[in-house]
């Protein structure tokens, strides 16, 4: 069996190293440093959010299957991690996407807290849990978001935008771009084209290539010729500035009402940003030949991309038909953002973000007593421990209390937890002696010594 010592100065511990630990694919811990820093972005988001006017909500962590799956496709409820509940039999799944959970509680109090016009602006902080798609997928997803219910225009979705604008730019993200889609143009389309299922899944995995030379050949093949044709092809090149969008309007006309409506809501949505919100307006594209979120989406779709992630950092759209499936018709809209995604960027971006940043700390280590120390002088030590981290607390710092260390393990352990004032209590015959260090560029450096006598 291999064996590695590890020696501290309280005890030698035995580390088995045969002995394997793992965790399940797709689950990560979060060690201190990371964890403060996620704390710190959580709570500078929600505090942008609440300054909007949107509260607080804590959805719970379980639901059941059935009600959750109301609000999923048919993907994301095979990705559900579920359990029988013990007493009931009932399919029990863990928090896969808050969004159903928002339209679950606004609609059971529709009639009650929520009255009929009322618009409701609601944020949050969540952990989602998914049996992950691959070996790197991810099990666990870290969220912070925004639900929008009850308002069904143009304004609100460009609220939502100016919003997650705001929110980035706060915890110094400033390169991010926006795209903007919206699921009506395909779903318009398919209605118009009236193709085959087989079809249908060709078309839109051809335009989410842009293949528009493939595209044409296979509109060709189905039927598909002439002006509707063209139009059906062109969307792989109708991708860039909201400029596009005008003449976009003209040239997809062959392709249905439905298209066209939704383009025409694209333009108001992009005129009601220039108006209320223009800082987003510069770094704003759009993608009318965009597929993705056709079967979870009814109108705008919206994604956040900054450098160094591989992911959006934000997520979101309207689902005019989500609180429908909960027995209340209100149109919403809502994004999330993603925690990993958003701190690759600012890691990338070198961003220090406020409130990372660990208070000042003063650990209070406490020296082995000698063997002949009474019991007495043994509690007044560790009392006078307890006033001094007391005291570092008082003025602000972090403070705790380590036992059984000699100054240099003493030292050593406060560069390990980061602090950089150190009290070092010792009893010296019938006296307790406290050192105070100081962690300099150089070293430590002693501050003070304070003798104190012991009756005992």
């Amino acid at each position: 069996m291999a064996k590695a010592e590890v020696k501290a100065a309280k005890t030698t511990a035995i580390v088995d190293a045969s002995v394997f630990n793992p965790l399940p694919t797709g689950a990560r811990d979060g060690l201190p440093g990371p964890t403060r820093r996620r704390r710190a972005v959580s709570e500078g988001l929600l505090r942008t959010f609440e300054a909007w006017g949107y509260r607080e909500v804590a959805p719970a962590l379980l639901e059941y299957f059935e009600v959750l799956g109301r609000g999923l496709d048919d993907a994301m409820r095979e990705r559900c991690v579920r359990f029988i509940e013990a007493g009931t039999g009932e399919l029990i799944a863990l928090r896969s996407d808050v969004t159903p959970q928002i339209a679950r509680m606004v609609a059971q109090r529709v009639g009650g807290s929520v009255q009929a016009g009322d618009a409701m602006r609601l944020c949050y902080a969540a952990t989602l849990v998914r049996l992950p798609a691959g070996h790197y997928d991810r099990a666990e997803l870290h969220q912070v978001g925004v639900e929008y219910v009850g308002d069904g225009s143009p304004e609100a979705d460009a609220e939502l935008i100016g919003l997650a604008d705001e929110a980035l730019r706060g915890q110094g993200c400033a390169t991010h771009r926006f795209d903007l889609a919206h699921t009506g143009v395909i779903r318009g389309m398919l209605a118009e084209l009236e193709l085959p299922p087989a079809a249908e899944r060709e078309l839109r995995g051809r335009l989410a290539r842009k293949d528009r030379e493939g595209l044409s050949a296979a509109l060709e093949r189905w039927g598909v010729r002439g002006k509707v044709g063209e139009a059906a092809a062109s969307l792989c090149d109708l991708h860039g500035e909201p400029k596009l969008l005008a003449a976009a309007e003209r040239k997809l006309a062959p392709l249905g009402p439905g298209v066209g409506e939704a383009v025409a809501r694209l333009r108001a949505v992009v005129a009601a940003l220039a108006a209320e919100h223009p800082g987003v307006h510069e770094r704003l594209l759009v993608d009318l030949g965009e597929v993705r979120g056709f079967d979870y989406y009814t109108g705008m779709r919206l994604r956040v991309w900054a450098p160094g992630s591989s992911e959006p950092v934000v997520r979101g759209g309207r689902y005019d038909d989500m609180l429908a499936r909960y027995g209340a018709s209100l149109p919403a809209t809502g994004f999330a953002v993603d925690l990993d995604a958003l701190e690759e960027a600012l890691l990338a971006a070198g961003v220090s973000v406020e409130g990372e940043q660990a208070l000042a700390a003063r650990m209070v280590a406490i020296a082995p007593p000698p063997k002949r120390a009474s019991k007495a002088l043994r509690a007044q030590l560790r009392a006078e421990a307890a006033a001094e981290a007391r005291g570092a607390r008082a003025r602000g710092l972090r403070a705790w209390i380590d036992t059984e260390l000699g100054l240099e393990a003493a030292q050593a352990m406060a560069d390990r937890r980061d602090a950089a004032r150190l009290s070092w209590l010792r009893v010296d015959g019938r006296e307790i002696v406290r050192e105070r260090w100081r962690r300099r560029a150089s070293g430590w450096r002693q501050e003070k010594v304070m003798h104190g006598s012991s009756n005992t």
